[in-house]
């Protein structure tokens, strides 16, 4: 009922929804540069397990592959793709454990990387081509190597 009101109030235009979209995350996902080790370790990896669930909890994206109509036999990457952003969450909490000090600065990559998933991840496999979908997530994969190969994996 509550959901049925504020959708008769709220113009869910995609220019709409793309602007509420980017202020929520925005403004929810970021952590403050001037945080203590501890802060950052006690909430960013809540805030990154938390995240990264949404995606698994819904299929991760080999989930989203076999959903769509000529993706199934391409799965693997998303399958591969969804443990490498793991990995990355992973190599965080790990760091935490050690007494390492992860920086914001790595918060916020493995942030904005799982943040990228989800957008792809938000496509809507019936409205949005295969091969758009496949693109993003080559996109998502390429930047998790990256993340993992800077961070020595």
């Amino acid at each position: 009922m509550i959901e049925r009101r504020l959708n008769d109030r709220i113009n869910w235009t995609p220019v709409n929804f793309l602007a509420i979209s980017l202020m929520v995350t925005l403004f929810s996902i970021q952590i403050p540069a001037k945080v203590s080790a501890a802060e950052l370790c006690k909430e960013g990896k809540k805030d990154l397990v938390a995240s990264f669930d949404v995606i698994h909890a819904r299929g991760g994206f080999w989930g989203l592959m076999e959903k769509t109509a000529g993706l199934q036999d391409k799965s693997v990457l998303g399958l591969q793709t969804d443990g490498k952003i793991r990995r990355t969450v992973s190599i965080f909490e790990e760091m935490c454990e050690d007494g390492k000090t992860p920086t914001p600065a790595l918060y916020n990559e493995i942030s904005d990387l799982i943040g990228d998933g989800r957008m792809v991840f938000n496509m809507n496999p019936d409205r949005t081509p295969p091969k758009k979908i496949l693109a993003g997530i080559q996109e998502v994969n390429k930047k998790a190597v990256a993340l993992l190969k800077k961070l020595g994996e």
